[in-house]
């Protein structure tokens, strides 16, 4: 997994700072929210990319550790903790399937738009129950949607991104978390109004591939279809995109 992951995210890491995504401002009240954290709480951001999400939670908690498997992408993490004067931040290379952390160290665990890229799904969530507390949450926000539609544009991530592995729905997510000892506390898919080159273009995709891409979404038929609705807008493409959102406790 680490070497698929490296190679996709080194060239492109500065992307994800600014991402419309990643560092939207609604979407990470979203994710604070989500958490639920809690001023004592110490937490671990896995996959933490450029740590938009770390930093979000930042304010709100004792400390946060963020861990990524992208020397680059910790090293814009660093750039933007030393600018904005955050001092409870640290940040951590490292493989979410193998965490390089005593047990019951954490009070939270969160993944944001990462698990999708998990070779190992079940090991990761092992892991997090190993490093929680008891009482500790699990937060998981990543694509997802109803399984015709995850199935159509699971076509489309493959070839954007050749370190996607799956998105799991939102019944599959809360069957994993289940059989890793948590018990869900909230789950839900959530629906974005989905602007499509932005999303190719962030992963380095070569412009000359975009509408090659953007085919694939337009071809979807039948319930996928009606999911997904793809919609030229001034000849942008435009598309629904779904993310299960999941808090789980650690008994």
């Amino acid at each position: 997994m680490s070497k698929d992951v490296r190679k996709a995210f080194a060239p492109v890491a500065a992307n994800y700072v600014t991402s419309s995504f990643h560092a939207s401002p609604e979407r990470l009240d979203e994710a604070v929210e989500l958490a639920q954290p809690l001023a004592p709480d110490v937490v671990l951001d896995v996959a933490t990319g450029t740590g938009n999400a770390a930093l979000a939670l930042a304010p709100h908690v004792s400390r946060v550790i963020g861990l990524d498997l992208t020397p680059e992408m910790l090293e814009q993490a660093q750039r933007v903790t030393a600018e904005r004067g955050i001092g409870n931040v640290e940040w951590v290379l490292g493989d979410a399937e193998e965490l390089p952390f005593p047990d019951a160290s954490f009070d939270l665990w969160i993944s944001r738009a990462a698990p999708h890229h998990f070779h190992r799904l079940e090991r990761s969530l092992e892991e997090a129950h190993r490093v929680l507390r008891s009482g500790g949450r699990v937060v998981v926000i990543d694509g997802s949607g109803p399984r015709e539609a995850r199935d159509h544009l699971h076509q489309v991530e493959l070839r954007r991104d050749p370190s996607h592995v799956r998105m799991l729905t939102l019944d599959e997510w809360i069957d994993r978390l289940e059989a890793a000892g948590f018990a869900i506390e909230e789950a839900r898919l959530r629906a974005l109004e989905w602007d499509f080159e932005p999303w190719i273009t962030r992963i380095g995709v070569p412009a000359d591939r975009v509408e090659a891409l953007a085919a694939i979404v337009e071809s979807a038929t039948g319930p996928a279809r009606e999911q997904i609705r793809p919609e030229r807008r001034g000849g942008r493409l435009w598309h629904r995109y779904w993310h299960a959102l999941v808090r789980a406790r650690k008994p």
